[in-house]
């Protein structure tokens, strides 16, 4: 190294040292900056909001001919049923539901104020009835008082108020889009303690506080339904869950035959045995071939080539042509 450029390299490590210093405070400064500007757009965009909910109630009011959260009230009661109706033209449907997010806007910027119209008009409701309306009043209770609306939902949900198996499934899936963890935990216990057959009050132990639901909210058909909810909300213990919901005889077979889905697309291994054991075996020893398909799927999801021990096993002894199609289409599929 020459005497000029020893000494030019120390002048270079300086000004080197001082370009990526002068890089990290613009990227810092930037950072800031973006941080700060994306607060003031979130603030500017919840303003917008409370004006535009503030500038909507008024114009119902004034349509309406009267004040306050019973004009917005009187105003959901009547679209409530156009969204539901099959009758509704698209066009229709399509001003329904405008209006009624509107409706739900307005009654957020009323906020606590309209709670207490809320929960006296959802108690003179009757569930079966009044199924559309009250679907709307539970959606804008938990949007106008979070804690109080979510309180509601859980009643709902675990069938303890407005009791009807639709309504707890509603509830299920508004739950889910508001408190995830609480619509983990509350589908958990229901298919923990619950079948088409009732609830058992000795699986209910494991959950303090926990009662028998309304009778009204019990249905024999349709419990599928809270499993499809369950899968929803993507708890990180839904295989276990659904392990013991497949393992429990006084389930009926369309619930099995989800949890079984499941469990082959999520490619749970310690479900194979249980799923070949209910090939065999199925609920009421019914070969339903819809059911036996779903558990040949499922074992070669989780088993993939290996499954075909069990494949050809099951060919041979196949007595229907819709299973032995599928057990075939299967073996070729693994080939």
């Amino acid at each position: 190294m020459t005497p000029a450029s020893s000494r030019l390299l120390p002048a270079a490590l300086v000004a080197l040292f001082a370009a990526v210093a002068f890089v990290g405070v613009a990227l810092w400064r930037l950072s800031n900056d973006l941080r700060d500007r994306g607060q003031v757009d979130a603030q500017n965009a919840a303003t917008l909001q409370l004006v535009l909910g503030e500038v909507t109630r008024l114009r119902i009011e004034q349509s309406s001919g009267t004040q306050g959260p019973q004009a917005l009230l009187t105003k959901l009661r009547t679209f409530a049923p156009l969204i539901a109706s099959s009758r509704t033209t698209e066009p229709d449907f399509k001003n329904a539901q405008k209006e009624m997010d509107a409706i739900l806007r307005a009654l957020q910027t009323l906020g606590t104020d309209a709670w207490k119209p809320i929960s006296e008009r959802l108690a003179t409701l009757k569930p079966e009835k009044d199924f559309d309306e009250i679907k709307w009043l539970l959606e804008a209770g938990v949007r106008i008082d979070h804690e109080a609306g979510l309180l509601v939902l859980k009643e709902v949900l675990l069938g303890r108020r407005l009791p009807t198996p639709r309504l707890r499934w509603f509830a299920a899936d508004c739950l889910t889009r508001h408190d995830r963890p609480l619509a983990q935990t509350l589908l958990r216990q229901v298919l923990m303690t619950e079948s088409s057959r009732g609830f058992n009050p000795d699986r209910a132990s494991a959950y303090p506080g926990a009662v028998i639901p309304d009778p009204a909210a019990m249905s024999n058909t349709g419990f599928n339904n809270y499993v499809v909810a369950y899968l929803r909300t993507e708890d990180p213990k839904v295989d276990d869950t659904l392990l013991m919901v497949i393992g429990r005889t006084e389930h009926d077979a369309v619930t099995i035959q989800e949890c079984v889905k499941a469990l082959g697309e999520h490619r749970c291994a310690a479900a194979s045995e249980a799923i070949e054991k209910l090939y065999w075996h199925p609920p009421l020893q019914q070969e339903n071939p819809i059911f036996l398909n779903y558990c040949l799927d499922a074992l070669v999801e989780i088993r993939g080539k290996a499954a075909r021990a069990f494949l050809e096993a099951a060919l041979a002894k196949v007595t229907t042509e819709a299973v032995q199609r599928r057990i075939e289409f299967l073996l070729n599929k693994i080939k």
